[in-house]
């Protein structure tokens, strides 16, 4: 049976090697060469080969930052030294001390690059509201209980509603496509003004003004990976201002003209209603409220209404319900009001 200690040893030696072939392919601006593929051949040295070479084929971009390169070479030319003494038994610690120093810096890049790519996250809590602006001048306001991650490299702009209700407006690059990605609709553009409600699993995009394209990414990537599938810009479609597309799972989206400034009344801490179902309009109340009200009475949920409403005031929502609808409140022991037709 082979002693612990002596396997230990051997896999020591090869990561040693494989840090020092990594040095030397990086010095002659090589892939590789026919002794490096001769040595590449020997059992056990492809392991420890991808086991040096891993971290930097994941560094990419950070990796030309000064402190990393600087870091990197003297790592590495600490392995390759180690490496250089490698048949001499009483350096063995200086191998596992070089190949510590290779992989301890792989990971701390690795977490760089990581802590460096990690968008960031915008939230409110119930009741709030809340506009962000962005480093290339764009602003995001953010409805009560919305969350946003936003993540911007040299060449995009990418955002992702995660719930919630928000407001772009994009400082113009057309070198940088801002996009926004929510549910399964990916909204894209480069200088625009537009709003995204994500209410339960339904999705709908205003366009306040420019031009956007909403793509349905799980459409388009059904058509990526189907020959037969139809065109992708089947699954693109273009917004004008004014103009409002309503997307549920699984369903074609739906266009049509919108009410700006119903749409957007929020902003402004008013919620406005154009004869609409009373489900729907209690639905709305209830994202700025902890004690959210309760239909319990079907016959209240068909029930219309129009009107302009601050947000967070459900009292006197309740006010006038009871008093232009047939419809009487009840607050429950729990501090929740229910709505009932009367009679």
């Amino acid at each position: 049976m082979s002693d612990p200690g002596d396997i230990l040893k051997i896999e020591n030696v090869r990561l040693s090697e494989a840090a020092a072939w990594r040095v030397h392919l990086s010095e002659i601006e090589a892939e590789t060469t026919a002794e490096f593929e001769a040595w590449l051949a020997e059992p056990g040295n492809k392991a420890a080969w991808a086991q040096v070479s891993r971290p930097w084929d994941y560094v990419g971009e950070l990796a030309n930052e000064p402190a990393m390169v600087a870091a990197r070479q003297a790592a590495l030319g600490y392995a390759k030294r180690a490496s250089a003494q490698r048949k001499q038994p009483r350096n063995l610690s200086k191998f596992a001390r070089a190949i510590a120093a290779v992989v301890v810096l792989g990971i701390g890049i690795i977490g760089a690059v990581w802590w460096h790519n990690q968008p960031d996250d915008y939230s409110t809590v119930l009741g709030e509201r809340r506009v962000v602006t962005l480093a290339d001048g764009s602003r995001v306001s953010l409805d009560s209980n919305s969350e946003v991650t936003v993540s911007y490299t040299k060449s995009a702009r990418e955002l992702h509603l995660l719930h919630g209700q928000a407001r772009f407006d994009v400082a113009h690059d057309v070198e940088r496509p801002f996009s926004v990605v929510a549910g399964d609709q990916k909204v894209i553009a480069t200088g625009t003004a537009f709003n995204i409600d994500m209410s339960g699993k339904k999705v709908v995009v205003t366009l306040i003004q420019g031009h956007v394209v909403v793509l349905n990414e799980n459409a388009l990537a059904q058509t990526l990976t189907a020959p037969d599938a139809p065109s992708p810009r089947h699954h693109a479609v273009e917004l004008q201002a004014g103009e409002q597309l309503a997307a549920l799972p699984d369903k074609p989206p739906v266009v049509a003209p919108a009410n700006i400034q119903r749409v957007t009344a929020w902003t402004q801490g008013q919620l406005m209603f154009d004869n609409e179902a009373l489900a729907t309009v209690v639905a709305r109340v209830n994202r700025y409220t902890t004690e959210p009200i309760i239909i319990a009475d079907p016959k209240v949920a068909s029930m219309r209404i129009s009107g302009v409403f601050n947000t967070g005031d459900v009292s006197g929502f309740v006010d006038i319900v009871t008093r232009y609808l047939p419809v009487t409140a009840t607050e429950t022991p729990s501090g929740q009001i229910e709505l009932h037709a009367k009679g």
